[in-house]
């Protein structure tokens, strides 16, 4: 219990009584999803999660979501390039009702928000793939889950078979194992297939490397305090299988015992993948397909030329390349490049509801959440990403309604600014 729910309970908890009673018992304490449930209303923003988040998780395991490489200059970049524009709202405008709505790759949105493939979301929570897409569901926005997951293609799919699910694949050397993947993925009704092509090799991430980051987590006598300060992560963990689930089935070649996630992909996954093995995957998918990992707007006018639906303008979370730009920065070229011709989906470093609103005025169709579905995995299961959606969808509707655009498609390049020495 935090020190403030403590403050709370003394102050409340019994009142002064005349009368020479049994001294009363100290009320039960609440059921665990109740104090969760209360817990999770207490965070108002998506800062709010990440500071619960941070509270549970062992830091080696923090540190894998929050970090990125290098000096993380990119991992700051994506949300500092956010502050380079300012929003200029219009006045005399009917705002009494609000439609957050819109379509993505041909499926009604709720929001214009969507869940970003993320490795390893299993690890955070037990089950965690199932608990964010059950979310997703709930909510009425795309999950989209990777490649490097716990739970499997098919597990996730029988575990939240409702909503509109899309799966994440990386190249692999493996090309028979990647085609089954994408058999595996279609069999289990997963609608778009969002091909990554920023993860030649994996960044150097140096908070993983200074932790000694493995998946499972190998213990270490300089951690051992801090995993037993965490005891609600253990035990989750404890009860989970934990490995890289769609590497499990039929023989693949996952490997077993403990391993770096660098080590995972230096051994399966292929540098060697160029734009006409792009070109196949996208006529072996018989579905809608977005390219992720784009900041150049050439690199999105091929994708268009492939006949490619959607491209993610994406720098990995600032994980892989640093020093390369932000993706709010890149994302006004390739909106240009792609000239309505593709949709645009931004990734990286959205943290508000304002951040979306930007996104969008710069041409975007719709953003992907991943830190922000991370932490909020982390702080509450399902119900910890159900408050991450609502933290954005509350400061979506809030910021549309002072801005005066009672529709997404009244949101327009009018409506920012560039700030003095910023934006573009």
């Amino acid at each position: 219990m935090e020190a403030d729910e403590r403050r709370t309970g003394r102050a409340v908890a019994h009142r002064p009584s005349t009368e020479p009673t049994v001294p009363p018992s100290r009320p039960a304490p609440a059921p665990a999803p109740a104090r969760l449930a209360a817990r999770l209303q207490r965070a108002h923003a998506i800062a709010d999660l990440r500071r619960q988040a941070a509270r549970r998780l062992p830091k080696a395991v923090f540190d894998f979501i929050d970090g990125g490489a290098e000096d993380e200059r990119t991992l700051r970049d994506n949300v500092e390039a956010f502050d380079a524009w300012m929003l200029m709202p219009r006045v005399g405008i009917d705002v009494a009702t609000r439609d957050l709505s819109r379509p993505v790759l041909g499926y009604r949105a709720s929001l214009p928000i969507m869940m970003a493939p993320t490795g390893l979301a299993g690890f955070f929570w037990p089950d965690g793939e199932v608990a964010g897409a059950r979310a997703a569901a709930r909510a009425g926005i795309p999950y989209c889950l990777s490649t490097n997951s716990v739970g499997s293609i098919e597990h996730v799919a029988e575990g939240a078979p409702e909503g509109e699910r899309w799966f994440q694949l990386y190249f692999l050397r493996d090309r028979e194992w990647m085609e089954a993947l994408l058999r595996r993925a279609a069999a289990a009704r997963y609608r778009v297939l969002c091909l990554t092509v920023d993860l030649a090799v994996q960044g150097r991430r140096e908070r993983d490397l200074r932790n000694a980051f493995t998946m499972p987590l190998k213990p270490r006598l300089s951690t051992a305090l801090d995993l037993a300060r965490r005891p609600g992560w253990l035990a989750g963990a404890a009860r989970s299988r934990l490995g890289f689930g769609n590497f499990q089935i039929g023989g693949g070649a996952a490997g077993s015992g403990f391993t770096s996630v660098a080590q995972h992909v230096a051994s399966l996954f292929d540098p060697s993948a160029n734009w006409d093995d792009i070109a196949r995957i996208r006529g072996l998918w018989r579905g809608p397909m977005a390219l992720k990992g784009l900041l150049h707007p050439a690199d999105a006018e091929r994708a268009v030329a492939l006949g490619i639906e959607a491209v993610i303008v994406s720098n990995h979370g600032g994980r892989q390349l640093d020093d390369v730009p932000a993706a709010i920065t890149a994302l006004p070229d390739v909106a240009a490049a792609v000239a309505g011709r593709a949709e645009v989906i931004l990734d990286g470093g959205v943290r508000r509801g304002t951040d979306v609103i930007k996104a969008l005025a710069l041409g975007a169709t719709a953003c992907s959440l991943g830190r922000p579905f991370l932490w909020g995995l982390s702080a509450g299961g399902t119900a910890g990403v159900s408050r991450a959606i609502e933290i954005v969808r509350g400061e979506l509707d809030n910021a549309m309604t002072l801005l005066g655009t009672p529709t997404l498609d009244a949101i327009t390049r009018d409506h920012v600014r560039a700030r003095r020495g910023g934006g573009g």
